[in-house]
């Protein structure tokens, strides 16, 4: 998952990866992981946009679409849902920090 973080990646793709069928591989994800494989990846993706953020150096809609979120504000308010703050919010802290 963590490759390919900038691609679409579908659970079907996934299990077949893993030779699973899809239903048991994400029962078995979730059992290894303690998250739903759309939920650890979405963590993934966010902990990758707060790299990027941490650089300073893309603008917010580039990002954004980096880390597969739809639009900007799916990405707002994901990212706000997550650390409590917003992307440009995050990115002046770790600046000022």
């Amino acid at each position: 998952m963590t490759a390919h973080l900038e691609d679409d990646i579908g659970l079907a793709e996934i299990a077949a990866a893993a030779a699973l069928s899809p239903f048991h591989f994400s029962r078995v994800f979730k059992a290894a992981t303690g998250a739903p494989p759309h939920r650890y990846l979405g963590r993934l993706r966010l902990d990758a946009a707060k790299r990027m953020l941490a650089d300073g150096h893309l603008p917010l809609a580039e990002i954004s679409a980096a880390c597969r979120f739809s639009t900007q504000a799916n990405f707002t308010r994901a990212f706000r849902q997550s650390t409590g703050l917003t992307p440009g919010a995050y990115r002046a802290q770790r600046r000022s920090g």
